[in-house]
């Protein structure tokens, strides 16, 4: 291999770690409880939920939080429990949310699969 070859190699394999990095955000430190606040935070601003509406979604959040922490420290690269909590959180929620809201999540849910599991989100402040 050339120099610049090798140079070449080194500065995309940088950007890739880097911008794998990035991807992660600071949402990889986040405690549970903070994980449930902003999804709280997020579906209260998106579907106008009632006070009542809230507490039972941060509780829910809290919860799925919980278990996702735990079933990223065992797993094994194995996601179909990470699957099974979010369609049980799903199904939960939207015992919560009225009619309207519900298609209004549904809504949010397909954009955000359609936007690579990414969402439509703005970027994070570091």
């Amino acid at each position: 291999m050339t120099m610049k070859k090798i140079l070449f190699v080194f500065l995309l394999t940088f950007a890739t770690v880097t911008a794998f990095a990035q991807r992660q955000g600071g949402g990889g430190n986040m405690t549970a409880e903070q994980r449930a606040e902003n999804q709280t935070k997020t579906l209260t601003e998106n579907l106008n939920l009632s006070e009542d509406q809230k507490k039972q979604v941060y509780n829910l959040s809290l919860a799925r939080a919980q278990k996702m922490q735990e079933l990223r420290e065992k797993s094994n690269g194995d996601r179909s429990e990470m699957r099974a909590s979010m369609e049980t959180f799903n199904t939960e929620i939207a015992k919560i949310l009225t009619v309207e809201q519900q298609e209004k999540y549904k809504t949010m849910l397909e954009d955000r699969r359609g936007a690579g599991g990414r969402g439509e989100r703005e970027p994070r402040e570091n």
